[in-house]
């Protein structure tokens, strides 16, 4: 059998009620024996405007970065030819983080694509200001359907100017948070411009015994999976970091002693005049919940000289806090790995079966981006870290952030002030 003719059997099996899984392995097979092999896949699904399938939403995450280019322009291609095909969407999208140069050609279709696939972040900082002046233009008149589609681009293009005209479309320009809104969208913060994150992130690469406790209640084709996902196996380490285990300082809120999120070199990805940081939270107040932490406000801490963390005067101790000592996060070593391009620093959080748990580079929201103001100097504070549900604690156990979200982490380093919060779905 040739090999196009065994992927035109591979997508015909996709398309077999009740073979999800007999194709994901398939597909994996030939992973493992031609990475490359992944691009003609793709393009043969697009031509063949295959139905959704969770193998080719596998295969386009594990696509090789050296062919991206080749299937992202055939995807570009087909939906600027009035493709409405879900593939060809999802990966001219893709372009945006991988191959942003490719798209740049009509902005107009980037725009179109947008109300298919969300296309957020830094992207839109390379519109072209007449674009959208002509944007402008040609929503002022037009139905509300369409008046509204450039606004949210125009915000995340950070340019002053088309501020006011992106609220009006919008209709948004008397709504309450605006600004902070804006600065979710856009990652810089409002009248400075000062970008709120870094440019590349660096992904928590963690030991193989913490690994099979993450995957402990995976299927066997899931654990396949991780194990071949370029956020989980790629790319080289360029520092290490130490999790878990409890510190000395403790929580304002409750009296119980901090946990370590992560001891780093905070300059290695935010703007900071320590040597070494140390994240910390409590895990042990009563609002943690069953479902995992949860407080409703965001927690803050300061910083020693030795970067250590201690309660900021916002927790206010509550008597009525008797906690039951939780397990503690568990202590190990991790790698904290660089990998090529922007694709793997999604600005939503997207699913699927990647590593989104990485310090610095660009937030993977939950829900609406929001970076956190220094409760002391008021400034938005730098993203400095995420971490994704399923850290291992202690007893066994995977830390659940707010029943399977994220922890984001923000830093002010002109107070040394760090904060923290949880979005869920």
């Amino acid at each position: 059998m040739t090999c196009i003719a065994a992927m035109q059997e591979l997508l015909e099996m996709a398309r077999m009620p009740g073979s999800s899984d007999r194709a994901l392995v398939a597909m994996l097979d030939l992973y493992e024996r031609d990475p490359a092999a992944l691009s003609t896949l793709l393009i043969l699904a697009m031509k063949a405007r295959v139905e959704r399938s969770v193998m080719l939403k596998a295969a386009a995450e594990l696509l090789p970065d050296d062919s991206a280019t080749e299937v992202c322009r055939f995807a570009w291609g087909e939906f600027k030819n009035g493709s409405s095909h879900w593939l060809a969407a999802g990966i001219a999208a893709q372009a945006a983080y991988r191959v942003p140069g490719l798209l740049h050609d009509d902005w107009d279709a980037v725009l179109r694509l947008s109300a298919h696939e969300p296309i957020e972040g830094p992207f839109w900082r390379e519109l072209p200001i007449e674009v959208g002046r002509r944007w402008i233009q040609e929503a002022i008149g037009a139905p509300s359907s369409a008046a509204g589609l450039p606004g949210l681009p125009l915000e995340m293009s950070g340019v002053v100017e088309f501020h006011g005209a992106a609220r009006d479309l919008s209709g948004s320009r008397d709504e309450p948070w605006v600004t902070i809104g804006r600065e979710g969208l856009s990652g810089l913060e409002a009248g400075s411009g000062r970008a709120l994150h870094g440019v590349y992130g660096l992904h928590l690469r963690f030991t193989a015994q913490l690994q099979r406790l993450q995957l402990a209640q995976s299927t066997g084709v899931e654990r396949r999976l991780q194990r071949l996902h370029p956020t989980w196996k790629g790319g080289g380490a360029q520092a290490t970091a130490h999790m878990g285990g409890r510190l000395e300082g403790r929580c304002g809120i409750c009296g119980s002693p901090l946990q370590r999120l992560l001891d780093l070199e905070l300059s290695l990805i935010a703007p900071c005049t320590l040597s070494k940081v140390t994240l910390g939270i409590c895990l042990d107040c009563p609002d943690n919940g069953e479902s995992g932490w949860c407080h409703g406000d965001p927690v803050y801490f300061r910083h020693d000289s030795q970067g250590l963390p201690i309660a900021h005067e916002s927790q206010l101790f509550d008597q009525r806090a008797c906690p039951d000592p939780s397990t503690t996060l568990m202590e190990s070593e991790v790698d904290l790995v660089e990998l090529p391009g922007r694709f793997w620093q999604p600005p939503s959080h997207v699913g699927g079966w990647q590593n989104y748990s990485r310090v610095g580079g660009l937030p993977s929201w939950i829900q609406s981006g929001f970076y956190l103001s220094c409760p002391d100097c008021c400034r938005t504070m730098f993203f400095v870290m995420q971490l994704d549900s399923h850290i291992p604690l202690n007893d066994g156990s995977l830390m659940q952030w707010m029943n399977g979200g994220m922890l984001y982490t923000f830093w002010c380093d002109q107070c040394r002030v760090s904060g923290h919060y949880s979005q869920y779905s």
